[in-house]
Order: C-alpha cells, then sequence, then structure tokens
C-alpha cells in the first residue's frame, strides 16, 4: 500500500510539473503523435493489402490447381507440334488424371472467340465452353436455372448459361427459356449466374475471371460456332484445366506431380502455367510478413525522433530544475526517488502522446476508408504495438536524462 501511495505521488508531482509547462510538453509529445499515427495507418494499410490479397487467392479455391495455356512463339510451336503435343490438350487431362492420386474433381475450359447478339444489340461478354464440374470447383452460384449437365454435352444441346450482368444487358430477353444468338447459332438459357463482386485490384497469379460478363456453353459448343480452321485449332486445345484435390495436405505434392506430369507430356517446353493457390497463400503471407516488417520500421523512424526530441526536452529540465532537484534532495530523496520522477514524466509524455496518436491515427484511417481505393484493416496489433513501443521509448530515452538528474550533487544544485 505504501508504494502505492508513493507512486500516486510521483504521478502528481510529475503531472504537475508536466501542467506547468504545457507548451514544452505538447511541443515534446508530437513527434511521439506522428510516430504512432505513422505506425497504425502503416500496420492498417498492410493489414488491408494482407486481407485483400488472401481473398482473391481463397476464392480460386485452396484446394485447386491450375493448368493455363501459354500462347508461344513460332519457333518453340512449331517444336511442340513436332511431337504432336502443341498446346494444353485433352491428352494431358487424361495424363493428370492418371498420373495424380488424389483428385477429388477436374475440369476443362475453352475460350470462344465468337460475337454474341441478343436484342438487335451486339455484346461483348467472354465465351468459354467447359465440363459441368467446373460450377462446383469454382462454386459457382445460380440466380436462377440450372447448371450444364452431362446430358447437355453427350446430347450436344445449344443451351447456355449466362452472367448476371449480360442478363441485365439482354433485358427481357435475358431469362430463363429465352434464345440467345451466338455466332450463327440460337443457344437456348437454362440459367443465370448470381451477381459476382469483384476484388478491386488484379495481383493474383491467376486473375478472377469477371463471372458478372460471361457466357458459358457445354463443353464442344465451340465445334459449330468457328470456322473449319480455327474450330479444329480449338477442339485440340483446352485453354484451362483445373484439378481439385481431395484435401489442402496434399495440394503441394501433387502440384510437383502435376508439374512433372505436364513437363514430360511437353518435352519441357512452358506452354502452361501451373499455378496452386495454396502455394501463392503461403507466399502471400511471408511477403506480407516482410511488407509490414519494412514498414513499421519505417515508421518507427517517426517514433525515434520523437524520442530524441524528449530526450533533449528532458535533458533542458533537468538544466532549469536543479534548484529543485536540490531542494528534494536536501530534504531527504534519494538518487532513486528523482530517478523515478524524472523517468514518470518521459513515460507520461510518451504515454499521452501514444494515446492522442492512437486516437488520431484511427481517425485518419476511418477517413481514409471513405475516400481511398484500397481497404484498410484496424487491428489489435495496430492498436496495442504503437502504445507499448511509445511507452517504451519514454522510458528508454527518458533514462538518460533521468539519470543525469539523479547524479546531481545536493549542495551544487541548491546554488543552481
Amino acid at each position: 500500500m505504501e508504494n502505492l501511495f508513493k507512486t500516486i505521488n510521483y504521478l502528481k508531482i510529475s503531472l504537475l510539473s508536466l501542467h506547468t509547462n504545457r507548451l514544452r510538453s505538447f511541443l515534446s509529445v508530437i513527434g511521439v503523435v506522428f510516430g504512432v499515427m505513422a505506425v497504425i495507418i502503416i500496420i492498417s494499410v498492410g493489414e488491408g493489402a494482407k486481407a485483400e490479397a488472401m481473398r482473391q487467392i481463397e476464392k480460386l479455391g485452396t484446394k485447386n490447381i491450375y493448368v493455363k495455356s501459354v500462347e508461344l512463339s513460332k519457333d518453340k510451336k512449331q517444336d511442340l507440334l513436332q511431337n504432336n503435343n502443341a498446346g494444353l490438350g485433352t491428352n494431358d487431362l487424361i495424363r493428370i488424371q492418371n498420373g495424380c492420386n488424389h483428385i477429388a474433381d477436374i475440369t476443362a475450359l475453352k475460350e470462344i472467340p465468337v460475337s454474341v447478339i441478343g436484342a438487335f444489340k451486339e455484346i461483348t461478354p467472354q465465351i468459354i465452353s467447359c465440363t459441368p464440374s467446373y460450377f462446383d470447383i469454382l462454386n459457382l452460384q445460380l440466380d436462377s436455372g440450372r447448371f450444364i449437365s452431362k446430358n447437355d454435352i453427350d446430347g450436344h444441346q445449344q443451351v447456355c448459361i449466362i452472367g448476371y450482368n449480360v442478363a441485365a444487358k439482354l433485358g427481357t430477353d435475358g431469362t430463363v427459356g429465352r434464345r440467345l444468338r451466338i455466332g450463327n447459332h440460337l443457344f437456348k438459357i437454362i440459367g443465370i449466374l448470381n451477381r459476382y463482386h469483384m476484388a478491386s485490384s488484379k495481383t493474383s497469379a491467376v486473375s478472377e475471371r469477371n463471372y458478372n460478363e460471361i457466357i458459358i456453353l457445354p463443353l464442344g459448343s465451340e465445334k459449330w460456332l468457328l470456322p473449319n480452321n480455327l474450330s479444329a485449332t480449338v477442339e485440340n486445345n483446352l485453354s484451362e484445366v483445373v484439378i481439385q484435390i481431395d484435401t489442402t495436405s496434399h495440394v503441394i505434392q501433387s502440384s510437383k506431380t502435376i508439374k512433372k506430369i505436364m513437363a514430360i507430356n511437353h518435352s519441357n517446353i512452358n506452354d502452361y502455367q501451373i499455378v496452386a493457390p495454396l502455394e501463392l497463400l503461403h507466399q502471400s503471407r511471408k511477403t506480407n510478413e516482410l511488407f509490414n516488417l519494412l514498414l513499421f520500421g519505417i515508421a518507427s523512424v517517426s517514433l525515434l525522433v520523437g524520442g530524441i526530441g524528449i530526450m533533449n526536452i528532458m535533458l533542458a529540465t533537468v538544466s532549469e530544475r536543479r534548484r529543485e532537484i536540490g531542494i528534494r534532495r536536501a530534504v531527504g530523496a534519494k538518487q532513486k526517488h528523482i530517478l523515478f520522477q524524472f523517468l514518470t514524466e518521459a513515460s507520461l509524455l510518451t504515454f499521452t502522446g501514444g494515446v492522442i496518436g492512437i486516437f488520431a491515427g484511427l481517425i485518419t484511417v476511418f477517413i481514409l476508408k471513405q475516400v481511398a481505393p484500397w481497404e484498410l484493416v484496424i487491428t489489435t496489433k495496430a492498436i496495442i504495438l504503437p502504445l507499448i513501443i511509445s511507452s517504451l521509448t519514454g522510458i528508454f530515452f527518458g533514462s538518460y536524462p533521468a539519470y543525469q538528474a539523479a547524479r546531481l550533487d545536493p549542495i551544487q544544485a541548491l546554488k543552481g
């Protein structure tokens, strides 16, 4: 209880001293305030970027592996043609299915370069054909109607599913049951996708498709839509293969297996790209940790500058208060009491600056969230960490002035 009373007494003395020199105290904490603000804003920006990257990657499916076709130069393409394995084809699909033991599902996709006409106006959505499992693997949801089925592919049905924006642009012609002219053929609309919320940035290795601006056909429809010369090319080549692995624990190993299969099948010529979102997730986490560490180091410079400013002010205060220190020593105060008093003053300054900086930082982050195009995330770490650091800054930079004050000779101090 006695120690508590002493501590309260030190706080009272320190507060009185700081209140007496209000302007000096205010100027002392400005550096800390801006340093804490900078830390909060930078951490919030870093956490926002991390959350956005994670969201984009997770949308692609952490159990999925993507194999995408890549356009090659004419020379490399000729080398592959000689080996009868140019482009991403159905033979790759079969070999992956047979060579990888942990596949839960697999789907193939082709992009079809044809025009669409509906309601007497031309629209320009992306047109793809795929297998029915594409919807489950990519977790697509319907607003109305149904998905493509195996019967649609086997029966060569001219049916399609359209994106939310495509349906809106077509008006009454964009409803289930109506027909849409794609190329020279009429396709019956059997489903409309839910509205898809696209990410504001495209930073992932496998960019998201805009499912609001898409038309999906049964795989094989490209045979009727393209001229014979193009149809043969598209028929023998896939734009993308998506493999869903049974568990996330098998994704990394399965990715290595698929890379070996593709390397052998394509004679080590990279006319494809393999991306596992789970690998991207791990890489993104590591990158963000380094990025946050770098940003935190930059922001800490502001706190360092604020701490040096406080040390200078405290040293000046010690010189001005020599007589006060001498009187306190003369009436019985020990060196440790003087040391503790000046440490308390320095800690109060930085703690107060930390609290003000936190409120200012939170207000700034809130304003930026309203006007900035990027996402900001406020975490507990962004609040507690700068407050702890600012308090430790006061103790660290206040130690030397406090030590100088405690070492003053009482007689010399009384002389001023």
